[in-house]
């Protein structure tokens, strides 16, 4: 599998929501305008998730979006 690098402003995203769950929220939003890789950055909060030994269950409501995310 190649190797993502984010663009910092998708690094700080990451970050952002992994902090947003430190501090107990269980639930965030990430917002980003159109083309500028809210699916990159939910693959990469994803992957982190999974390295911890974590589970995660992806949902869309089409599948397009599940393609790309794939």
């Amino acid at each position: 599998m190649e190797a993502v690098n984010l663009r910092p402003y998708q690094d700080e995203a990451r970050r952002a929501i992994e902090r947003e769950w430190d501090e107990g929220r269980a639930k965030t939003l990430l917002v980003l305008p159109t083309g500028c890789g809210k699916t990159i950055v939910f693959a990469m909060v994803a992957k982190d998730v999974v390295d911890r030994g974590g589970r995660v269950l992806v949902l869309a409501h089409r599948g397009e979006l599940l393609d790309q995310a794939a």
